[in-house]
């Protein structure tokens, strides 16, 4: 696939959302959703699936991605208010 090098990349990957940023170093770093917590974590294993994504990767805009970040944090925010 085809990148643009400009960051940050947004990627929907299975359920999880993911986002490809610049290090100060020049390099990148992946950040994964965390279905618990709502809050970016690092994981460089889902990298590969940013370069040579399968039927379950979906390349996502910022607005997206923030869109179905808020969902996310709304659904634990109400999960939490239930428990």
């Amino acid at each position: 696939m085809s990148q643009a090098t400009d960051f940050p990349w947004y990627f929907a990957i299975d359920d999880r959302l993911v986002k490809v940023i610049a290090t100060r170093s020049g390099g990148m770093d992946v950040l994964l959703a965390n279905l618990t917590t709502g809050k970016l974590e690092r994981d460089m294993e889902y990298l590969a699936y940013c370069f040579e994504p399968g039927k379950n990767v979906q390349r996502l805009s910022e607005a997206e991605f923030d869109a179905r970040m808020a969902t996310l944090k709304a659904s634990l925010h109400d999960r939490q208010a239930d428990a």
